[in-house]
């Protein structure tokens, strides 16, 4: 016989909902958001203290965990994930590669799924692309050699991720790592790509991706010459070339690395990388990884950020082999390398100001023939104090994505 009294979770109260709510945990909290309509209402009206550090989306060989640094805690996820490539993200959202090669994007809190166009539907006068296998395609480039084509591998796909939830839009870029010839884009209502050339009919300053920050409507792509490129996404039809008196000369280091970095212990790779700021500014982001000394169980590893002046005169740009010089402080922001934007920093909500969250330099170009490890750390530009997560060690990740969530 049921009882009376008896109350579906759904039909709790908001006052009894409410005091459940502001008990869990950040993690918890985003789950329970989805339990049913009711809890969804009560968790937009519960005040609680909202987490703002930055999550880690951990890739192991068979998993995937989330990561909560403020709590020192690893979460299972409950969301099979198998066979899935993580490619980049936008707050909660996912870009996400499947074993079928279809890309798609998720929010990770929720059961929020949109599917992209098949790779292969790109609108291009000079580029096509044929899918010949679960993880192959056939690119031609229309009138170019040779005429069979090139075979690209999925596992050469790299992605960048705009989603911007307050107007339900989003951006998406994405091309082959090994010989890209284009750079293919979409946003939301699109069924195709269209295509954005690296090489046929570009200035040779503007040639080549050595990296790629995608915010907003705006792509920020690192040229191999070390040149900005700035491209409008925009426009209806196509995309539009910004120019900018900032990017007229190549971003470059201000000056050369201090000597005694460059001494000590052997450095054992620099890198650089770009990102943007809330603002709109453009950093260049140096990283210097140095060999482990014998009192060291992990490389020590160093960053340092660059800007142009946004206004440069005449002078300057006939005279100067480079416009940028050194900043010390990203104020009150932090920055995701994993997705090269900078985000609000509060230290009472578990994000310092001047910090730099980083995974590895390699995630839009890897020059190498194998991906490099995955270097999971903060670094505080104000007082050059790296900091490791040795609880995941244990996890072994093959890969790793800061995310900051909504």
């Amino acid at each position: 016989m049921e009882n009376p009294n008896s109350c579906y979770w759904s039909e709790l109260s908001i006052e009894i909902l409410s005091l459940l709510l502001e008990r869990l945990s950040f993690v918890d909290f985003h789950r329970a958001k989805i339990v049913c309509p009711n809890w969804y209402i009560c968790s937009k009206q519960t005040v609680r203290r909202r987490s703002g550090s930055p999550l880690l989306m951990l890739c192991t060989e068979d998993d995937i965990e989330l990561f909560n640094p403020e709590e020192d805690r690893v979460y299972k996820t409950k969301r099979d994930f198998s066979g899935r490539r993580f490619l980049a993200n936008s707050g909660n959202w996912f870009l996400i590669l499947d074993s079928g090669s279809n890309l798609y994007i998720e929010d990770v809190f929720s059961e929020k799924k949109i599917n992209l166009p098949p790779l292969e539907s790109i609108k291009s006068d000079l580029f096509s692309l044929k899918r010949v296998g679960e993880k192959e395609f056939n690119e031609k480039v229309v009138g170019g050699f040779p005429e069979k084509g090139c075979s690209k591998s999925v596992e050469d796909l790299r992605g960048l991720l705009w989603v911007d939830e307050g107007k339900e839009e989003y951006s998406v870029a994405w091309f082959f790592d090994k010989g890209a010839q284009y750079i293919s884009f979409c946003k939301n209502g699109e069924d195709y790509y269209r295509t954005i050339p690296t090489r046929i009919g570009v200035h040779y300053k503007s040639q080549g991706i050595s990296d790629m920050v995608l915010r907003r409507d705006s792509l920020y792509v690192y040229t191999t010459r070390q040149y900005v490129r700035l491209l409008d996404l925009s426009g209806q039809e196509g995309f539009t070339e910004v120019p900018k008196r900032s990017f007229i000369l190549p971003f470059l280091p201000a000056s050369p690395l201090n000597w005694d970095e460059i001494t000590y212990a052997d450095r054992l790779k620099v890198s650089y990388n770009i990102a943007v700021t809330r603002s709109g500014e453009v950093l260049l982001v140096e990283s210097i990884l140095f060999k482990a000394t014998s009192s060291e169980m992990m490389p020590r590893r160093m960053f340092h950020l660059y800007k142009t002046d946004p206004n440069p005169d005449s002078e300057d740009i006939l005279h100067s082999e480079n416009l940028s010089f050194e900043v010390h402080s990203l104020g009150n922001e932090a920055l995701l390398l994993d997705s090269g934007i900078t985000v609000p920093a509060d230290p009472t909500l578990g994000i310092e100001p001047n910090s730099i969250y980083f995974t590895r330099h390699d995630r839009v170009r890897n020059f190498a023939k194998e991906p490099s490890c995955p270097d999971i750390c903060v670094f505080n530009l104000a007082t050059k104090k790296l900091t490791r997560f040795p609880i995941l060690s244990y996890f072994k990740p093959k890969d790793a994505l800061w995310f900051h969530p909504c």
